[in-house]
């Protein structure tokens, strides 16, 4: 992949612009505490921006830091720069995301969606990446080309580090999730979990949208995301202390009979006492 020019260069705040969408929403307390950092030891970090034709900047990271400048009544602030002529939109959407994609501050949900609209973006660039790649003869160039592209899974892998598998699941999830349940969970602490982001995608759309009417109800109807898909289902939660009842009763029944003699002596007083109540002995 080749690296696009750049340089560096202070540029007037006013003329930032900060995109309408994010897929990172900046949170208010995230903005105040690196306005107050900046105010210290100033600004450490560049923006990443597009130069418009009008003169203007368009924002591709550093969205947290804009905000945190205004903060501090500031003119200008450090970028580094690249003029729009020498991206294709693709491109564009592209360096934001990768430029995102290492940050530890996604909610699980923000990362499904960074991750599923890279994978977008680089089938736009690189369709032969959809298809597996172009397997010509090695003479003809088609080796050549093949190995000059970066699959999505790998180059995300390696930006996120996390693994092929998890960036395939990550990626399915999202797609799963009903637009109107990705616009509920926004802000709530269900989007910050993946392992509840993918059972709700499992479900359809309408066992989706029953499942988060009780989640967020006031006060909640359903204490965790798997009680709340049960019960909009119609099936009886799990009570839990007839789960571990039932995981003590089958763990007991492959006890062989030298484990069950060592349990009894452990709690040979608690079982006296019991049986008594019961009247067994």
């Amino acid at each position: 992949m080749s690296i696009t020019p750049y340089e560096y260069r202070k540029i007037p705040l006013e003329l930032v612009e900060v995109p309408k969408r994010r897929i990172r929403g900046e949170r208010p307390e995230r903005v105040e505490t690196l306005a107050k950092d900046i105010a210290a030891n100033g600004q450490l970090q560049p923006i990443i921006v597009v130069e418009l034709e009008d003169g203007r900047f368009a924002l591709d990271d550093g969205a947290l830091r804009v905000l945190a400048m205004r903060a501090t009544k500031a003119d200008d602030i450090d970028a580094r720069v690249t003029p729009v002529s020498w991206l294709k939109p693709e491109e564009r959407t592209l360096r934001g995301l990768m430029a995102n994609l290492d940050r530890d501050d996604f909610t699980a949900l923000e990362r499904c969606e960074a991750l599923t609209e890279l994978k977008r973006v680089y089938e736009v660039l690189y369709p032969e990446t959809k298809k597996g790649g172009d397997k010509g003869n090695q003479h003809t160039g088609g080796k050549k080309r093949q190995n000059e592209i970066f699959s999505f899974s790998q180059t995300a892998a390696e930006a996120t580090g996390l693994g092929r598998r998890s960036i395939e699941i990550a990626v399915a999830i999202f797609e799963r999730l009903a637009l109107s349940t990705k616009i509920r969970l926004r802000g709530t602490w269900i989007e910050k979990k993946q392992s509840d982001l993918k059972a709700l995608s499992e479900e359809d759309g309408a066992i989706q949208s029953a499942a988060l009417d009780l989640l967020l109800a006031d006060p909640p109807e359903a204490m965790s995301v798997a009680e709340a898909i049960s019960m909009a289902k119609g099936e009886k939660p799990d009570d839990p202390t007839e789960k571990v009842f039932a995981s003590f009763s089958e763990r007991w029944s492959r006890f062989q009979i030298r484990e069950k003699r060592n349990f009894v002596r452990a709690y040979a007083a608690d079982l006296v006492t019991l049986l008594k109540e019961l009247d067994a002995i």
